[in-house]
């Protein structure tokens, strides 16, 4: 007996079935959709949550936080300007990218980390699907760089993006609505000639009738050349 696929949609207007040991019902827009992954761009699976970079800290002072203030760089004020789009046509979820800050600081206690990795933020704005209750969520975006791994979303200095006037999209945008603004990823590796916005879809079905959309990554280029999205 086969598993049952990842996500459950449903196109008629009907109340969202409760998520139940990973499997997520999406009904119709008109009602209040269960959040349920829905992927547009290359790339592989973002998972739940971003990984937040290890460091240290001298034995005085509080471990990093998302609220923590950078002191060693100068916050870039310069984006640069990108004409990226992602389209999922088969569920009608719509991604725009249209700048990129690199070179974001490090909080404090993170030399190692910094040496490495590099804070880049995404302006976008996210239009989810108008036909069926899935949001667009930012687990499921990654950029890849042409490294092993994909590069993830971080939360650990949104509180500075904030600070410096810089609006950080929520962490998932529902069906029927549309938002505008920054998504910092961890990337690797440091200063990385090519980047590609990738937005991932798990498995969904369309629940009550023999409908599915299979799981599909896609990529746009924001700087640079293309790079494979898996």
């Amino acid at each position: 007996m086969s598993n049952p696929p990842h996500r459950v949609l449903r196109p008629a207007v009907r109340r969202v079935v409760p998520v139940l040991a990973g499997l997520a019902t999406l009904v119709g827009m008109a009602a209040c959709a269960e959040p349920a992954p829905v992927v547009t761009s290359g790339g592989t699976v973002a998972p739940s949550g971003a990984a937040t970079p290890g460091g240290t800290s001298s034995s005085t002072s509080a471990s990093p936080s998302s609220s923590a203030t950078t002191k060693a760089a100068a916050w870039p004020t310069a984006p640069i300007t990108v004409s990226a789009t992602i389209t999922d046509s088969a569920l009608g979820h719509k991604i725009t990218a249209d700048k990129v800050l690199r070179g974001i600081p490090w909080p404090a206690g993170y030399d190692a980390t910094s040496q490495a990795y590099e804070l880049v933020a995404v302006e976008m704005t996210w239009t989810p699907s108008t036909t069926y209750t899935a949001p667009l969520r930012k687990q499921d975006f990654s950029i890849r760089t042409g490294a092993q791994f994909p590069s993830r979303p971080i939360t650990l200095v949104d509180a500075a993006m904030a600070a410096h006037g810089l609006k950080v999209l929520p962490d998932q945008v529902a069906s029927g609505s549309s938002a505008t603004g920054w998504v910092v990823f961890k990337v690797e590796p440091k200063g990385a000639g090519n980047l590609s916005l990738v937005f991932t879809r798990p498995k969904a079905a369309v629940s009550g009738s023999n409908q599915v959309f299979d799981a599909q990554a896609f990529g746009a280029v924001l700087v640079g050349s293309p790079v494979p999205t898996s």
